[in-house]
């Protein structure tokens, strides 16, 4: 059974975009065939550091998304690990074309980054907030999708994908905001790796959060049992493959009775989707998906936006508490 949760110590506050430049950085130390595409957003993505080291193996080709996911297939159908790194509105969008048939119909090993998903982008509004990545990214045959729970993993993540035999694509989704970092600094990446935490003795609610939205659905699980409700939550870092066996897993050892997922993205073919998909078929339970529910975003400060999406730690325990448990 998990022991009672105490919330992981904080480490700080950093953007997972920037522990992805860290982990890109540290495998191109060691395999001098990785290679970055530069499309005009290199100091953005923190990607500086590895133009000026590496400058023989950064290709810039300025605001050119469809262009860069080319060159990236073509890199990468002829033995290099090429990082293809823009803002994920325009590499899950614009670039998708060249993305489901030049990298995914030849299983293209390239790593996709999108960064400034979700609300974390703030201020550029709209435009420029990705809130469908999940959805576009995850219907693809052979791409993996993979969503950092804080910028230490995000590290580790990257540096273990570059650092295997990649034989397929990778997406993985970062934000622009600092978001709470709590996970080993030394950590070394799994996909099968899953963060679980338990609230109260008498856990019937499985609180599944997706990303960077773990932390705040930890405090939130900390407000729902001061009202006499116990939980137990997940961090999921890989949407695809997805856990679906392990998750089951947790919902059969305690009988939960109602699931539910938080994310920073549509909830219309997103993280909450995955999961339902899996329980149905495995495990019917009452499943609760929040997220964002079928609009654009706006400008704001991030912290601004969550609440407004009651997707900050208030705002999920009213949700849940709403959900009549």
């Amino acid at each position: 059974m998990l022991e009672r949760c105490v919330l992981p110590e904080l480490l700080g506050q950093e953007s997972t975009r920037e522990g992805f430049a860290r982990g890109v950085f540290r495998a191109a130390e060691e395999n001098d065939r990785v290679v970055v595409i530069g499309l005009d957003v290199t100091g953005s993505l923190h990607l500086d550091r590895f133009r000026e080291r590496f400058p023989s193996r950064f290709i810039s080709i300025g605001i050119a998304e469809q262009n860069g996911a080319g060159i990236a297939a073509g890199l990468a159908l002829n033995g290099f690990l090429p990082v293809f790194a823009t803002y994920a509105t325009f590499a899950t969008t614009r670039a998708l074309d060249q993305i489901r048939v030049s990298i995914c119909y030849n299983k293209a090993p390239v790593l996709i980054g999108g960064a400034h998903a979700g609300l974390s982008v703030g201020p550029d509004g709209a435009t420029h907030q990705a809130l469908e990545d999940i959805a576009t990214m995850r219907v693809l045959p052979h791409m993996r999708v993979l969503t950092p729970l804080d910028s230490n993993q995000a590290e580790s993540m990257v540096y273990s994908v570059l650092r295997s035999e990649m034989t397929a694509p990778v997406y993985i989704r970062l934000g622009r905001a600092p978001a709470p970092n709590f996970t080993d600094p030394n950590g070394v990446y799994s996909v099968e790796e899953i963060y679980a935490y338990r609230f109260g003795e008498n856990p019937r609610l499985l609180l599944l959060a997706c990303g960077t939205m773990l932390y705040p659905t930890l405090n939130a699980a900390e407000v729902l049992k001061g009202r006499g409700v116990d939980s137990v939550v997940l961090g999921i870092s890989c949407v695809k493959p997805f856990c679906g066996d392990a998750v089951v897993h947790y919902v059969e050892l305690l009988d939960i009775q109602c699931v539910v997922t938080v994310e920073e993205h549509q909830v219309a073919g997103g993280f909450g989707g995955v999961v339902a998909e899996a329980l149905s078929s495995k495990h019917p339970v009452r499943i609760v998906r929040l997220g964002v529910y079928d609009s654009f975003g706006e400008s704001g400060a991030p912290e601004g936006l969550l609440s407004k999406y009651k997707l900050d730690a208030a705002g999920i325990a009213e949700q849940v508490m709403g959900c009549a448990l």
